[in-house]
């Protein structure tokens, strides 16, 4: 049962809740909440300290490790990935403001202080662990170093050396930065100064017990156990500072829950900036206006409990909340408002067409919403307006159709009145300038001067299904008409039609023309074009081609068009679209927002008119689920503009940090680098792409899960461009340097291996082609000395067979001369037996002169290339027989006698002719240098040689001479006579050998032999 104090006690907070929204402090709409726990990301629920580092990446601790998170991924730091760790608890200190240094303090180990390096990895902090004397007991609290208060005070006995041994294990440690704290102990409360190495204590509180302290921003909070709020400012009292009556009545709710249930709904945290205070399902921040201590709320019916710690980020109105037993929440607030009707119901609140009306009030097609008091009034479900086109004219009469008429009524909705039957719904209406109104059904459009309608446009060729979506007048005499099939351009003064070239086929859903007059044409399902130097060009793509369909444009004070889809919400800069068309740039950022903003449906709709700026400066666009009004003015935007981190690779499955460049090798398969850019909006504004230039100029999206994977880099060295794009083509670049290793073949030195080999193999190749061709060369001098010593020797051997001719010829033709001159004198006188015996020897000498002219003739075809011996078996005694009988004659005259005495059998396999030839040439010399004597031929024939022998009693033969015949050194120009070079020769080429063997006194043995060859 409650007793009846804390009944009471209960009683005044939920009264104090009531008050909370404040004449002073406007209610939110509310916040849209992303959750994070084990089941999605987190490692464990228990998150016991938060902070964010220089670079924009929200740390974590928990009881299983430290986590760091971009706004994407989360990373784990355990005692299994990080040396540092030695244990999975830990606390996370409060930063100082400005100094983004993280410290955290493992649970188990008060001696080691740890903290983040540049390349995000954790070690220990050498210079702060190796002092002993700093305290962090809880998240809300800076990590408080004193060792010049300890070295002071520790030595003096008495209450302040008692007061440092209490210091590094009490809770009541409040840190206003890592120098100064305040510190309850003993009935008194002391301010604790490290610049000063004081200790000093706080007189007016001197003897009160605390009930409540607090932080906001360097003033330290008291509230007494008399519910008395002080206030210090570096250990002085601050008389000048009050605080507002529903929050000091909250905070003493708080002081006198002391250590009752209701002591858990209230707490004060801090996130080195703020101070939150949590007020059961509400937070509040505490703030200073105006030396008052007042709050604002922030968040309201959260889902959280068991909160640990918080962060509230100012600028883009988000809460990170961490829970103790349900991981981290982050609450984005809401900044955008969504009118509807309390019915339920799509046909009640899918809004199109809007106009404003007086009292803070918006006329839609289903009834009027009011955006001040939010006392809507909704149609009844008899009327039933077209949802397409309501349009206010100068006069204030409101113009609209239903059930296929056109209609009006006044601004106070008092009369409604039918003006004419169209035969089907308003599709669009303007007013001129000289106040006449031009409007359209399906395919015709008129013009209503007065109550007088003519027709403009009857046919504009469309089809059936097709039909008029847009009227713009683009000058007084120029109207621009769209429709489902493209764009047509009408001249009110000369009455002509004609289509637009560049949007054929284009389905125009809004014709915008621009503060600076420019034209911008939006389609449904083709995108959006700008109208620049008499042509449509078109606006490039968002990256989830959300822009295809562009219902509207809405331009901003800032220069800025808001663009809505059927896919969400853009932001865009206006100046960024003129550039693009004209050519200066080749990108465009959209800046996205969607649902969580505030609105319950990324889907709007397309109308006449679809965006309205109201009264108050606000937008209003329509949606399927009510119409959404934000004001551009104040919208926070969450830009990505924070550093790209390439920190970790995985490299032959080993993760490799890095900071700025990388040494892998071809065999390490594919690089997976980790990317981090912290972003904590929407996704979608985070446009992370990457290059690599030494590939190509292309630039291609990182996946979502921040890892890109790069394989089959031969070795280089390559520059890797990680780049996310911010507005007006402004980018955050990152380079990193990767340099892949070649094979050992594919190395330098290697490849002057090669170059060598190649240079000696070529030299070498040079020298021996060389030495080849040299050699060669003298091969061919060699022959051409050779060719011309032949030549030479030819030329001579010719001259001397021209006399040899001569010379042998000499004896024969003085014989025939002489048978001649005597057959002349004695040819009448002789008798006929003499006559003949003459005329006979005439014919033995001219034919023994056809026999030496045959056999020359046969000698030098021998001299020529390609001459054949023609071997064939002879009798060798019928042969000698032939020879003896052609010199007979010549016998005669020298007296000489022929002795055939070879054998019948002796038998030779030989050319017949040159063996005669050389027989001839021996019997001639031996018949010649003989006289009255005899000459005998022989032959003789064994197993392995057959000779013949041929002996004379003549002259003996010169033995020189023999010897040189013998040794083939026989010169018949030097020597005389051509018989013996002839018989070298052939016997030579016969294959037979000669041996001459001179008498002592006369006569000589020749010899020539031929081998038996079977």
């Amino acid at each position: 049962m409650i007793s009846r104090r804390l009944r009471a006690l209960l009683l005044i907070v939920c009264w104090l809740l009531g008050w909370l929204p404040s004449k002073e402090q406007a209610l939110t709409n509310g916040y849209s909440i992303t959750h994070y726990n084990s089941d999605n990301a987190l490692p464990q629920n228990s998150i016991t300290g938060m902070a964010f580092d220089k670079n924009g990446f929200l740390w974590l601790t928990t009881q299983m490790g430290i986590v760091r998170f971009d706004g994407k991924n989360f990373r784990e730091y355990n005692t299994q990935n990080s040396p540092a760790l030695f244990w999975n608890e830990f606390l996370l200190s409060q930063q100082a403001p400005g100094t983004n240094r993280i410290f955290i303090k493992p649970t188990a180990d008060s001696s080691r202080i740890l903290t983040i390096t540049d390349d995000y990895q954790i070690v220990t902090d050498s210079v702060i662990s190796a002092s002993p004397h700093h305290a962090l007991i809880a998240p809300n609290s800076h990590l408080f170093s004193y060792p010049g208060i300890y070295k002071t005070y520790n030595s003096k006995e008495g209450v302040h050396k008692q007061l440092l041994q209490k210091l590094a294990t009490s809770h009541a440690l409040v840190t206003v930065n890592e120098r100064q704290a305040y510190f309850p102990y003993a009935g008194h409360t002391y301010f604790l100064d490290e610049n000063t190495r004081s200790l000093t204590v706080l007189p007016e509180i001197t003897g009160r017990k605390p009930a409540l302290q607090f932080m906001v921003n360097d003033l330290y909070f008291y509230i007494d156990d008399q519910y008395r709020l002080l206030a210090f400012r570096n250990g002085t009292l601050q008389k000048n500072i009050s605080c507002t009556a529903p929050l000091l009545q909250l905070l003493i709710a708080e002081a006198k829950a002391a250590q009752d249930p209701v002591q858990t709904s209230l707490k004060i945290k801090r996130d080195g900036t703020h101070t939150l205070m949590i007020c059961k399902d509400t937070i509040l921040q505490l703030r200073m206006v105006n030396n008052v201590l007042d709050y604002k709320l922030l968040a309201a019916n959260i889902p959280v409990e068991d909160i640990k710690c918080m962060i509230y980020e100012e600028d883009h109105k988000i809460l990170y909340v961490g829970s103790m037993t349900s991981g981290l929440y982050v609450l984005k607030l809401h900044e955008f408002e969504r009118l509807l009707f309390n019915k339920p119901g799509f046909a009640a609140n899918s809004q199109t067409s809007q106009i404003e009306l007086p009292g803070q009030r918006i006329l839609t097609c289903t009834g009027i919403l009011n955006y001040s008091s939010k006392d809507h009034v909704p149609f009844p479900a008899t009327r039933n307006f077209d949802k397409h086109v309501l349009f206010q004219a100068s006069d204030g009469a409101i113009w609209y159709s239903e059930s296929k008429l056109l209609k009006k009524t006044d601004g106070q909705l008092r009369a409604f009145t039918d003006v004419k039957h169209l035969g089907y719904f308003l599709t669009g209406i303007i007013e001129t300038e000289n106040k006449e109104l031009i409007y359209s059904n399906k395919h015709q459009v008129f013009r209503r001067t007065g109550t007088a309608d003519t027709i403009l446009v009857n046919d504009l060729g469309l089809a059936k299904d097709e039909e008029i979506s847009a009227l713009r007048a683009i000058t007084p005499n120029i109207l621009w008409i769209g429709t489902w099939a493209g764009l047509f351009t009408y001249d009110l003064k000369k009455n002509l039609l004609r289509p637009m070239p560049g949007m054929e086929k284009k389905s125009v859903s809004v014709i915008h023309v621009a503060t600076d007059s420019s034209i911008w044409i939006g389609t449904y399902g083709q995108g959006m074009y700008k109208f620049y130097q008499n042509q449509f060009i078109k606006m490039p793509m968002d990256s989830r081609n959300a822009l295809v369909t562009a219902h509207c444009f809405m331009e901003d004070r800032h220069g800025y068009f808001w663009i809505p889809t059927n896919k969400g919400l853009f932001r865009v800069a206006k100046k960024e679209l003129d550039d693009y068309a004209a050519g200066i740039q080749t990108q465009v950022y959209y800046y996205y927002v969607d649902k969580a903003y505030g609105f319950s449906s990324n889907e709007f709709n397309s109308c006449t008119p679809c965006g309205i700026e109201t009264r108050d400066g606000w937008f209003s666009f329509p949606s399927i689920d009510g119409l959404v009004r934000f004001n551009p003015d104040s919208v926070s935007i969450d830009l990505p503009d924070k550093n790209i981190i390439i920190e970790q690779v995985t490299a032959d499955d080993k993760r490799i940090v890095v900071k700025d460049k990388l040494v892998a090798t071809q065999d390490a398969g594919s690089l997976i680098f980790e990317i981090s850019a912290p972003y904590f909006g929407n996704k979608v504004n985070l446009h992370l792409e990457y290059a690599i230039k030494e590939l190509n100029d292309k630039w291609y999206p990182v996946n979502a899960d921040g890892k890109l994977i790069i394989t089959n880099l031969n070795s280089g060295k390559y520059t890797l461009t990680v780049r996310s794009q911010t507005p007006h083509a402004h980018y955050t670049y990152n380079n990193f340097q990767l340099t892949i290793l070649p094979y050992w073949y594919e190395q330098v030195w290697f490849k002057c291996l090669l170059g060598g080999l190649a240079i000696g193999t070529f030299l070498l190749f040079f020298r021996l082609r060389y030495n080849y061709q040299v050699k060669r060369a003298q091969l061919l001098q060699q022959k051409v000395d050779e060719r011309t010593v032949q030549l030479s020797e030819s030329n001579r051997v010719k001259e001397l067979m021209i006399s040899a001719i001569l010379h042998d010829l000499r004896s024969p033709l003085r014989f025939l001369h002489m048978l001649a001159r005597r057959m002349y004198n004695n040819h009448k006188a002789s008798a006929d037996k003499e006559l003949s015996q003459i005329l006979f020897q005439f014919e033995n000498a001219t034919n023994e002169i056809y026999d030496f002219t045959q056999d020359f003739f046969v000698f030098t075809n021998m001299q020529k290339e390609g001459f054949v011996i023609k071997r064939e078996k002879i009798v060798l005694r019928d042969l000698v027989a032939e020879i003896i009988s052609l010199y007979e004659m010549g016998a005669q005259l020298q007296k000489n006698t022929f002795s055939n005495l070879v054998p019948s059998p002796v038998t030779l396999h030989t050319d017949a002719s040159l063996l005669s030839l050389v027989l001839r040439n021996l019997v001639d010399n031996a018949n010649k240098y003989t006289s009255e004597g005899t000459i005998t031929i022989e032959g003789i024939q064994d197993a392995t040689t057959t000779r013949i022998i041929l002996t004379d009693e003549g002259d003996t033969m010169n033995k020189e001479l023999v010897a040189r015949i013998l040794n083939k050194s026989f010169n018949p120009s030097l020597h005389g006579g051509w018989g013996y070079k002839i018989i070298i020769e052939i016997l030579d080429r016969l294959h037979g050998s000669l041996d001459i063997v001179p008498g002592n006194d006369k006569g000589n043995i020749i010899t020539i032999t031929f081998e038996n060859k079977g």
